[in-house]
C-alpha cells in the first residue's frame, strides 16, 4: 500500500501541474477548485498560493448524491375473526291448540292446529296469592295402567297451579288418563329421538286424545326437553305460547308426563284440557 506521506507528495505534484497548465491572469482573483482527494483544505490553498500568491482560494468538494430512503410500509392489519355462537339449550316448541268438533275427521298430514276465537287470558295478578291447595288425586280409571303421580309430576302440577294461582285463575284438576297419554308422549319423544307436537307413532296430540277417548272442549300441549323441573318450568313460562296454555282460564284438566332420557336429560309433555 501507498504511505499517507507519499500520497500527499504525489496530490501536490498533481495540482502543481494542474495549475501550471491552467492560464494566468494579471489580476488577482477568486479561484474555485473542484477537489474530491485526500488533502486537507488548508494544505491544498497552502500549496496554491505557492503558485498564486495573488489569488484567493475556495476549496469545493462535490458531494455525492444522497440515495432516497426506502418508504416504510404499513404492517397488515390482522383480519377480524368472526365470533363463535355460544350453544344453547333448546327451546320448547310452540304448542297447537284445537277446539272440541261435532263429528271427528280424518287429520291432513302434519297439521297445524288452531284454537279459533281463543280469549287471550288478562287476569291481574294478586296482590297477596293465598297458599295454592293442593289437587286432589283422582281415581284410577280402568285400563289406564297410571298407579300415582311421580315426585317430579307432582313438583310440576304445583308450579302450574302456582302461577295459576297469581292470576286469580282455578287450580288444574288432575287428569290420570292424560297423565297415561303424556307419559306415553314423552317415551316416544325419547324412544324415536325427536322433539315435535307431531308423533310419527300418535300422530297429533289431539289425535292421541281421540283415539284414547278423551272428551274435551278445549285442548293444548306444551313440551319440553331439560335437566330439571325447574327449568322446563321456567323455559315453558319464557314462551308466549306456552304461557298461554299455563293461563288459559278455558282449561280445567290436566296430565303430565315426564321421562328420564333423550339429549336434554329429561322429556316433559303436558296435556290440557277444557271440559
Amino acid at each position: 500500500m501507498i504511505s499517507k506521506k507519499l500520497r500527499y507528495s504525489i496530490s501536490a505534484i498533481l495540482v502543481g501541474i494542474l495549475l501550471t497548465v491552467m492560464p494566468l491572469t494579471a489580476f488577482a482573483a477568486t479561484r474555485y477548485v473542484y477537489y474530491q482527494g485526500s488533502l486537507s483544505n488548508q494544505l491544498l490553498i497552502s500549496i496554491l498560493k505557492r503558485v498564486f500568491p495573488c489569488d484567493d482560494f475556495k476549496i469545493i468538494r462535490p458531494q455525492p448524491d444522497p440515495q432516497p430512503e426506502p418508504e416504510p410500509q404499513p404492517e397488515p392489519e390482522p383480519e377480524p375473526q368472526d365470533p363463535q355462537p355460544e350453544p344453547q339449550e333448546p327451546q320448547p316448541e310452540p304448542e297447537p291448540q284445537d277446539p272440541q268438533k261435532p263429528e271427528p275427521q280424518d287429520p291432513q298430514p302434519e297439521p297445524e292446529p288452531q284454537e279459533p276465537q281463543k280469549p287471550e287470558p288478562q287476569p291481574q295478578p294478586q296482590p297477596n296469592p293465598q297458599p295454592n291447595p293442593q289437587p286432589k288425586p283422582q281415581p284410577e280409571e280402568p285400563g289406564s295402567g297410571v298407579v300415582a303421580l311421580t315426585q317430579d309430576e307432582q313438583k310440576m302440577i304445583n308450579l302450574v297451579n302456582q302461577e295459576r294461582q297469581k292470576y286469580g285463575l282455578k287450580p288444574l284438576e288432575v287428569d290420570y288418563q292424560l297423565v297415561k297419554l303424556a307419559r306415553m308422549k314423552s317415551q316416544d319423544m325419547v324412544d324415536k329421538n325427536y322433539f315435535s307436537h307431531q308423533s310419527p307413532t300418535y300422530g297429533s296430540p289431539f289425535d292421541m286424545m281421540k283415539n284414547a277417548g278423551v272428551r274435551y272442549r278445549w285442548a293444548g300441549e306444551n313440551i319440553a326437553g331439560a335437566g330439571s323441573v325447574e327449568r322446563a318450568h321456567t323455559a315453558l313460562m319464557n314462551s308466549e305460547g306456552h304461557r298461554a296454555n299455563i293461563l288459559n282460564a278455558n282449561f280445567t284438566h290436566i296430565g303430565i308426563g315426564i321421562v328420564k332420557g333423550g339429549p336434554y336429560g329429561m322429556m316433559f309433555t303436558q296435556m290440557f284440557i277444557g271440559k
